[in-house]
């Protein structure tokens, strides 16, 4: 059963998934308090600012931070603050060290004599470089670009306070999440939106493919692993189907489900440099450590995505 006092406080929570699993704690009767800075855009949350604490800052002002959340004094943090990162693109090179390795580390630190129950910090798949096979957790790393590297090496410093200091700090890598609220330029958003509307469709390669995970699921995991962080403190745990599909397969499901007539134009787009005929997250620590597993199919998922975009479009 749910805690139904249980105080929280989410970093990243106007963005994509960090939305989604907001409204989830807020529908769960938690006590929710946020960061924003101060030109965040509450435009995903805006219909229920009411039911939220908002608290105006920085991750990386360490010292400002620290006066937040010694104040709110939460039982439990959710980190899902990032970089700035878009269909391959990603802010400057300092901002994406500032905002992933020393905003988390100001985040961690700042938190230090806060006695929570949890603290969730949010990886990506990124971190493994491209493999041929499904990847585990226990794979070596090999982050091929700036953005994975600083996520990877915030991740180690989470993991090694968790296991000096004794904190209840737990990582979930998340491969490729889609649904309601995504941002515009995701390669779930593009495909949608376009065959919504019987527009072209740019693409790279029919055959290449993403892990695809429904958000609300995702939010799932979230909520579990803040519950099971004490016994797993330290820990890494993959977030994804478990299942490779390719853009082709995903292009498909779409256009039957929108009845769309969209010309698609193969070869066209520029794929990001990660792009693979495998991306497949091995899930067999997470289903087995959290018993968790998705309740949602890519079928489910999509269908659920699609009534939401024509319900906000």
């Amino acid at each position: 059963m749910v805690n139904k006092k249980l105080k929280v406080f989410i970093t990243g929570a106007t963005g994509f998934v960090g939305s989604n699993l907001v409204r989830k704690l807020v529908e769960e009767n938690y006590d929710v308090h946020i960061l924003v800075r101060p030109d965040s855009d509450t435009f995903r949350i805006k219909d229920i600012l009411d039911k939220i604490e908002l608290h105006v800052g920085d991750l990386k002002d360490k010292e400002e931070l620290e006066k937040i959340i010694l104040k709110i004094n939460p039982n439990g943090i959710f980190h899902l603050a990032v970089s700035n990162i878009s269909s391959g693109i990603t802010s400057s090179a300092n901002e994406v060290i500032l905002d992933n390795l020393l905003g988390t580390v100001n985040l961690i630190d700042s938190a230090e004599k806060i006695n929570y129950d949890f603290f969730i910090n949010t990886g990506s798949f990124l971190e493994y470089g491209v493999k041929n096979s499904p990847i585990s957790e226990s794979d070596i790393s090999d982050p091929p670009e700036l953005y994975s590297i600083t996520k990877l090496a915030a991740e180690q410093y989470a993991k090694s306070i968790a296991k000096s200091n004794k904190k209840p700090i737990v990582t979930l890598r998340l491969f490729t999440p889609y649904g309601p609220y995504m941002q515009k330029g995701r390669l779930v958003y593009e495909i949608i939106s376009k065959s919504i509307k019987n527009n072209e469709i740019s693409l790279t390669s029919p055959t290449i493919s993403r892990d695809l995970v429904y958000v609300k699921d995702i939010v799932s995991l979230y909520i579990v692993a803040s519950q099971k962080a004490k016994e797993f403190s330290g820990e890494i745990f993959n977030a994804g189907s478990g299942k490779s599909t390719t853009i082709g397969e995903l292009l498909g499901l779409v256009m039957k489900e929108t009845k769309s007539k969209s010309k698609v134009e193969w070869g066209s787009h520029h794929g990001a440099d990660y792009d693979s005929e495998l991306w497949q997250a091995d899930m067999s620590k997470t289903k087995k450590l959290l018993s968790w597993k998705p309740e949602y199919t890519l079928e489910d998922g999509i269908k659920e995505t699609i009534k939401w975009f024509e319900h906000e479009k």
